[in-house]
Order: C-alpha cells, then sequence, then structure tokens
C-alpha cells in the first residue's frame, strides 16, 4: 500500500491544469536490476477474469537467477543459451545484463546479450488472463557466423508438471500443473481452478522436446499430496513461537521439519510431507503455524497419545507437544501451540544418500553419524499408498540398508532414525527417495544420455533449438504460454496460442501510452521518486479487474502475481484510498470501484469488510458485523471534485450518508457522541498488527478511538461539502453542526492539557487510564 500513498502524496503537489508535452515516461526508460521498477505483469482489464488469470514477474534482478517471468503455483517461462561448452542462464552469466526500456501494467521491453556477438531485443506481453507470449528478435552484431542453441524451458518451483505430451507438429508441449487453494479461498467459498490445461509452444523447430524430474542434479523432492475433498479425521496445528516469544518465520522449504508419533501405532511415523486432508495449506507455512493430519496414521481412537516434535534446522531447536486425542467426532481440528527450546535429542543422521542397484530393483541407503553405540531405525513410506513411513529395519548398527525387491512403479521414500541404549530418538534424517535421476543441466551438456521425457512429476519442460546466424542477420522466435480449465480441449487451447504467434504486439503499447497520456507529470525532479511515481500507477491499473459475478462494476483486488487468499478476495474501501490517484489515469474506472460498494450496501447503510465478485465478508464478532475504516465519504467527494460527474455525486452521497448514520448508530454504544471501533475492531481499524494501545492495553472497542472520530468529522465535513454542491444546503448545514459538535467533544475529552496531546479515552469514564 506504501507504493499507492506515494503517488496520492506526489499527486497533491500537481497543478490542477496540465498538459502533457513531453514524450511518454514508461516507454522511454533504461531501467536496470538497481532501478525502483514494477516487474510483474498480468492482463488488460478488458482481456482478465478472476478465477484463473495467470499472471508474471520479470525477475531480472538477482545475480544468481535466470532472468525469467516466474510466477507463486504455474511455473516459471525461462530461457538459456548454449555455445559449446559455455551455458548462459543466471543473469551473471550474460554478457549483457537486461536493460527494460518500456514497462507497463501488461508488458515489458528489454534488451540484453547472452553472448558479446549476439543482442536480442525482447517483448513479453500478457495478452489475456490465459495466454502469455515472449517474442525474440536475435540478431548477430558480429562480423562472423555464429552458432549457438536458444533453449526455452519451463521450471516449476512450486509443486510439478503432470500428463505431459509432446506435439512435435506443432512445435508446442502440454501438460497440466496444480493450483491449490489456501484455507482462506476454501473457507470463504470462493470458485478456483485446480488442475490447470497448459500448452508450451515457439515459432520455430526445436532440436528436441524433453522433460525432466529436475532442473539439476541431486535429490528429488516429492511434493506434499493434498486431498481437499477428504474430510479431516483429527487434525493437531497450532503456531510455532520461538524462545523470546516472536513466531517462527521458515527461511525456506527445508527450514522446518516434523517428525509425529502416536501409541496406537508404534511402528508408524509422519513428516512435514504427510498428506493434508480437506486443505491444501503446507504441513509448516510461511506463517510460522503447523498442521498435521494425524488420520494419516491408519485407524485412531480417543485415548491415543501423540506427541509433535518440529525441528527448527536453522538452530537446532526443537519444540514438542504431547496430547491425547479426544472427543473425536464432536472436534477433529485441535489446536496446540509449541514453543521452540534447546534440543534434547540425539542429532540426526547425515549426509543420507543412496545408489539404485538392478535397474531400480534394489536401493542401498548410507549415512554418517557422530555418536557411537546408537541403533538405527530405517522407516519407508509407499507414496502411492501411505501418508505415513512403516518402520522396515529396527536397530541395526550398520550405517547402510539395502532395500530389495522394489516392485514396479513404486516411489519409496526413506527416512533413518538413530535410538541410544535409553531408546532416545533423534532428530530424523532427511528423506531420500528411489526417483533416478532425470535432470534439465545433465542433458543440455550431454544430449540424450538420462532419461528426457518423463510423463509425470516435471519439474522442467524444454525445447532447444539451434540458431546460425549470418553477420547481422536477425532470427525471430515467439514463445506462447497457454493456459485453460481442464473441460477445454487440448487442441481449442493450442489454437489460441497459435493464433499469437502472428500478433501484432505494437498496438499494445500504443494503448497503454494513451491511457498513461491522462496522468498528471511528475512534480519533483527526485529520478527515484519519479521512476516509483508512474510505476504506482503500473500496479494500480494492473490489479483493476473487469464485472463479473456479483460485481456489475470493475474493482481491484490486492495482487494478481503472487495470489493468496484474502489478497485475491475482492476490494477494502480503506484500500480504495488509492483511488484519488488511479482517478486521474482512468476516472470512469475509479468512479465505478466505488460502486462496487454502492450496489453490495445494506439496507441499514452497512457495507462489507471486503466485498468482490464471488465475496461479501462481513467477519460477524460481539454480534456486530465488522466494516472498515470510515472514510467512504471523503473519498467519494475527492473523486467527484476530480470527474466532476454528478451522476456519480448524487449516488455516492446518498451511499455515503447511510453509511454514516449506519456507522455512528451502531458505533456508540454508551450514546455520549463519540464512537469506539466495533465488531473485530482490529481489523476495522485498519491497524491489525503490532499497535502499541491495542497490544499492550486493551481491544479497541474499549476506547473511545481518537483517530476514529476525526475520521468521522471528515466524513461530516465531506458530506456537507456533497450537499452543498448539490443544492442541498439545509442538509449541508445539519452536516456541518454534526461536525462542530464532534470537534468539541474531542477537543473537550480526548486532549491532555500537561503533555500537549491527544488520546483515546476509556469508553467507561473518558479518562485517559484504563484498567
Amino acid at each position: 500500500m506504501r507504493i499507492f500513498f506515494t503517488a496520492i502524496l506526489l499527486l497533491s503537489a500537481v497543478p490542477v491544469a496540465w498538459s502533457q508535452t513531453s514524450a511518454i515516461y514508461l516507454s522511454n526508460l533504461s531501467a536496470n536490476g538497481n532501478t525502483p521498477v514494477y516487474t510483474t505483469y498480468a492482463a488488460s482489464m478488458e482481456r482478465s477474469e478472476f478465477t484463473l488469470d495467470e499472471g508474471y514477474h520479470f525477475r531480472f534482478y538477482m545475480e544468481d537467477q535466470g532472468a525469467d517471468f516466474i510466477t507463486d503455483t504455474g511455473g516459471d517461462i525461462c530461457l538459456a543459451f548454449k555455445k559449446g561448452a559455455s551455458y548462459v542462464y543466471e543473469v551473471r552469466s550474460l554478457a549483457e545484463a537486461p536493460v527494460i526500456h518500456v514497462n507497463y501494467p501488461d508488458m515489458v521491453r528489454y534488451h540484453y546479450r547472452p553472448f558479446p556477438e549476439i543482442g536480442i531485443d525482447a517483448t513479453f506481453l500478457v495478452y489475456h488472463s490465459h495466454l502469455a507470449l515472449l517474442e525474440l528478435d536475435i540478431k548477430n552484431e558480429s562480423e562472423a557466423t555464429q552458432e549457438f542453441r536458444v533453449i526455452p524451458f519451463m521450471h516449476n518451483t512450486y509443486r510439478v508438471f503432470n500428463d505431459i505430451s509432446f506435439h512435435p507438429d506443432r512445435n508446442a508441449i502440454s501438460f497440466i500443473h496444480e493450483e491449490l487453494p489456501d484455507g482462506w479461498v476454501l473457507g470463504h467459498d470462493i470458485p478456483y481452478v485446480n488442475p490447470v490445461r497448459d500448452v508450451f509452444m515457439i515459432s520455430l523447430k526445436p532440436d528436441r522436446q524433453t522433460s525432466y524430474r529436475s532442473y539439476k542434479w541431486g535429490h528429488i523432492p516429492i511434493p506434499q499430496q493434498v486431498n481437499i475433498e477428504k474430510p479431516p479425521v483429527y487434525t493437531v496445528w497450532g503456531q510455532i513461537s520461538k524462545p523470546d516469544g516472536e513466531r517462527y518465520r521458515p527461511a525456506g522449504s527445508q527450514d522446518g521439519e516434523l517428525l509425529v508419533t502416536i501409541s496406537s501405532h508404534p511402528d508408524k511415523i509422519l513428516t512435514s510431507s504427510a498428506p493434508r486432508w480437506g486443505s491444501a495449506d503446507a504441513n509448516i507455512n510461511s506463517y510460522g503455524f503447523y498442521g498435521i493430519e494425524l488420520g494419516n496414521f491408519g485407524e485412531i481412537n480417543n485415548g491415543d497419545v501423540y506427541t509433535v516434535r518440529f525441528i527448527y534446522r536453522g538452530t537446532g531447536q526443537v519444540a514438542v507437544v504431547t496430547d491425547t486425542v479426544r472427543e473425536m467426532k464432536k472436534n477433529n481440528v485441535v489446536r496446540n501451540n509449541i514453543e521452540l527450546k534447546e534440543s534434547p535429542f540425539l542429532p540426526a543422521p547425515a549426509q543420507i544418500d543412496r545408489d539404485i542397484w538392478g535397474s531400480g530393483t534394489e536401493m542401498r541407503l548410507y549415512w554418517k553419524y557422530p555418536v557411537e553405540n546408537v541403533l538405527f531405525d530405517v522407516y519407508r513410506r509407499d507414496y502411492r499408498e501411505s501418508g505415513a513411513y512403516h518402520l522396515i529395519e529396527k536397530g541395526t548398527e550398520r550405517n547402510f540398508f539395502t532395500d530389495k525387491n522394489i516392485q514396479g512403479d513404486k516411489i519409496y521414500g526413506y527416512i533413518v532414525i538413530a535410538r541410544d541404549e535409553k531408546e532416545q530418538m533423534s532428530l530424523p534424517s532427511r528423506e531420500i527417495n528411489n526417483i533416478a535421476g532425470s535432470d534439465f543441466l545433465t542433458d543440455i551438456r550431454y544430449p540424450d544420455q538420462i532419461q528426457n521425457d518423463v510423463k509425470d512429476m516435471s519439474r522442467v519442460i524444454a525445447m532447444p533449438l539451434t540458431l546460425s546466424l549470418q553477420p547481422q542477420e536477425v532470427k525471430h522466435l515467439r514463445i506462447i504460454r497457454g493456459v485453460s480449465r481442464m473441460d477445454q480441449p487440448q487442441t481449442s487451447l493450442m489454437d489460441k496460442c497459435d493464433l499469437l504467434l502472428e500478433e501484432e504486439l505494437l498496438q499494445y503499447q500504443t494503448a497503454n501510452e494513451k491511457l498513461f497520456s491522462e496522468i498528471p507529470p511528475f512534480p519533483g525532479n527526485n529520478k527515484d521518486q519519479e521512476m516509483l511515481y508512474w510505476n504506482a500507477f503500473n500496479l494500480m491499473r494492473q490489479v483493476m479487474l473487469p464485472p463479473e459475478a456479483r460485481c456489475s462494476y470493475n474493482y481491484y483486488v490486492f495482487s494478481r502475481e503472487p495470489t493468496w487468499g484474502w489478497g485475491h478476495g475482492g476490494q477494502v474501501f480503506h484500500e480504495s484510498l488509492t483511488m484519488l490517484a488511479y482517478v486521474y489515469m482512468d476516472p470512469v474506472s475509479a468512479m465505478n470501484s466505488q460502486r462496487v460498494y454502492l450496489e453490495r450496501q445494506h439496507k441499514n447503510g452497512y457495507i462489507n469488510y471486503r466485498t468482490g465478485p464471488y465475496l461479501d465478508e462481513t467477519i460477524p464478532h460481539n454480534d456486530q458485523l465488522t466494516t472498515s475504516a470510515p472514510w467512504y465519504a471523503w473519498q467519494n467527494w475527492e473523486i467527484y471534485q476530480i470527474t466532476k460527474d454528478r451522476s456519480f455525486l448524487k449516488e455516492m452521497y446518498n451511499s455515503s450518508e447511510k453509511f454514516y448514520r449506519y456507522y455512528t448508530a451502531n458505533r456508540d454504544s454508551d450514546g455520549d457522541g463519540l464512537c469506539e471501533w466495533g465488531a473485530h475492531a482490529v481489523l476495522e481499524s485498519v491497524r491489525d498488527a503490532r499497535v502499541a494501545v491495542w497490544d499492550e492495553v486493551g481491544w479497541p472497542s474499549n476506547f473511545e478511538g481518537m483517530d476514529l472520530n476525526c475520521m468521522l468529522v471528515m466524513e461530516a465535513k465531506a458530506l456537507a461539502a456533497m450537499a452543498r454542491e448539490l443544492g442541498k444546503d439545509k442538509e449541508a448545514g445539519k452536516w456541518e453542526e454534526d461536525a462542530a459538535l464532534r470537534t468539541d467533544k474531542i477537543n473537550r475529552f480526548m486532549w491532555d492539557e500537561k503533555t500537549g496531546f491527544y488520546y483515546h479515552v476509556d469508553l467507561k469514564d473518558n479518562d485517559f487510564t484504563f484498567k
């Protein structure tokens, strides 16, 4: 939200009248990896939808990563090059890093060099929520013939690609990927699309079409299985706290591990890879919470004793909770918060590795251990059959174990745990599995020496091609990525991708230039602030979506890439402060976004906390519905002063009056003319984390809110201005009286002469103390 406020503050310095005579700023950039430029792209509003909407982020600024167009869950569009023995992919390996020259909400143009002799002018466009393209003009700028390989590939760092098919007649690879909903989406009944059909297509004939288990050689992780439709049996979850009370936040996917045991199944264990039922949440999530479905053990009953151990690999600390299964039929989701402490456990077996023998029928595990006089237990999980690891070797003294007679297409995961003479368990080793190596980098360096046509559990698909360019010759290559719902035929998606192979791209830059020409020029001389100013409008425009479902008007979300539940649910009118800047860019769209609140307003004047095409979020709490901070009338008045649209003013005056009357009637519990935050007051107050008064003194509803009552003064003043503009002088006078009366109460009760400051006051007696 900070980037929006930057634009609003800077706009306050813009004169009322202006003319943009200079060249369009965002079409004349020279932005490198250190420039404050917004490089996330999503389709233009008129070619977008809510439920299946693929956006991309251009990660061109990280030296140790590729200049890829990445997604949170859909897979990344990547490009590598090979000339002789030289493999070029990471930004630091490029002869010249990308420099952006044109940058808009749905497209970017940039230039770079993979090799000194080869220059590339690139254009990336998100044409539609379902279609994106990358166009490359590859030029040999030397005086000698240059031959090299261009390697377009897609890399899934989230989960895997499945159902992979090669289509050499169409220069395309089809596959599917997962877009799992988070708990917020499921809990609010927001529609989602999973799985998703994909096509990856290029305009030139590739040398080969390939697919791999991983990008580089090494351990191949198996993604956590998810079964949203399966009801949970007994889920234990909770917050993970550090010893100082702060919430644990994982630094990466391997930062933490779970080890779970239960008394009724002493030969089984669960780890953080155990399947989730009825949820797509990770067992250790980025917010510092864990969860584990005990139903993975098999049959469990009331009275079973379970132990959850969380291991923080970063420090070696461990959090442990032991509890009893109880009231299963009444309560199958149980919260148990845990706190990290110094580990009392033996260290985990280290450097675990494996050799696969007999064409995959035997697997030999080996590991190292720093302590003598211990025994080792080996556990195995059949990924196609079970969510639990079963004990297959108990108490071996050796640092190796061979699993024989592995059958067919079985996928096994193994972990090793040590035990001392007191039967004290160690922490678990990391998992090792029996998936044979099939990696992209090895095959690029040594073509066709390993398996390169996997059909499922793939992390990388690729279509390398060889180019030979004469001096000053230019070759054009276009890369298309398409997605669709599973009920759309694969051939239909391919046909849509085909059409983009010839699409003229300059028209999209021209359309953006026309849209951005309405924005006032930057009112200063600071180059970084100027870049931030224009890119704030990129972000504001990008998150606007067209009418859909219950929204008859365009509306915004917080982010289209990445997406997360509440960040993609709909708009909130305290966030609609952004319309005070956005209205300069697209007045009609800004007014229509405000009309979303009007059309969903309750008869009593209440407005949802969050409103979207499939969402009316009210958050009931203490017999009240949560709304948002009362900036509604003021926003509408400020927007009108730019648009001068009297129809909008009439509509929003009526709506704003209803909301003001609802709010003051329902947030003044003692009837003294001063209001307190209500319902879920922490959320309603727009300060939902790390607020000294809320955290250290009391819940917001215990106080007459200084901030809240100042907002209500501004609401009354805005209503007075709206009324006068509409010729309702008598009503305007009443609003002015209301503002003056509330102002008097603020000064009388909330001003402290001794400290020279305004404060919240106790709801009960309007003093400055609270117990």
